[in-house]
């Protein structure tokens, strides 16, 4: 007979180090992100990639650095969104996309990107991610 006194469940469901290397108060160690924050720094990260930056993947990334200096039209904003979802789809399995709104910005070129998303959890968690994807130089 099996004891279930033993059987705890995990109280975070997904982990990573937090990008801007910022220390732990008390552990003075990196800081950690858990659940929803580690699931939209990913979403961030792997979107505003540009493809050939990471060693071995040379399709990771979304290339959206690509449409900032286009004329933003109706074809520019399918090919946008499509390559959104598509790179969620085939780098995020932990996200579903709810709603896509694409902002153009181009008095000051940029794009204002925000995601309406379902987390794959136990709560099916719906979230919002949003940024913008501009030249930085």
């Amino acid at each position: 007979m099996v004891s279930t006194n033993n059987i705890r469940a995990r109280s975070n469901q997904y982990s990573d180090i937090d990008l801007l290397f910022a220390k732990h108060p008390t552990t003075k160690d990196v800081g950690i992100k858990f659940d929803v924050n580690a699931v939209k720094q990913s979403i961030r990260n792997i979107l505003l990639s540009q493809a050939g930056e990471k060693p071995f993947l040379p399709d990771f990334g979304a290339n959206l650095y690509d449409f900032l200096f286009d004329q933003f039209d109706d074809v520019a904003f399918a090919e946008l969104q499509l390559r959104i979802e598509n790179t969620l789809l085939n780098y995020e399995p932990r996200v579903k996309i709810l709603d896509l709104k694409i902002e153009d910005l181009s008095y000051r070129n940029a794009l204002l990107i925000e995601l309406e998303i379902e987390i794959a959890s136990p709560e099916q968690t719906t979230t919002v991610v949003d940024f913008v994807v501009e030249r930085l130089r």
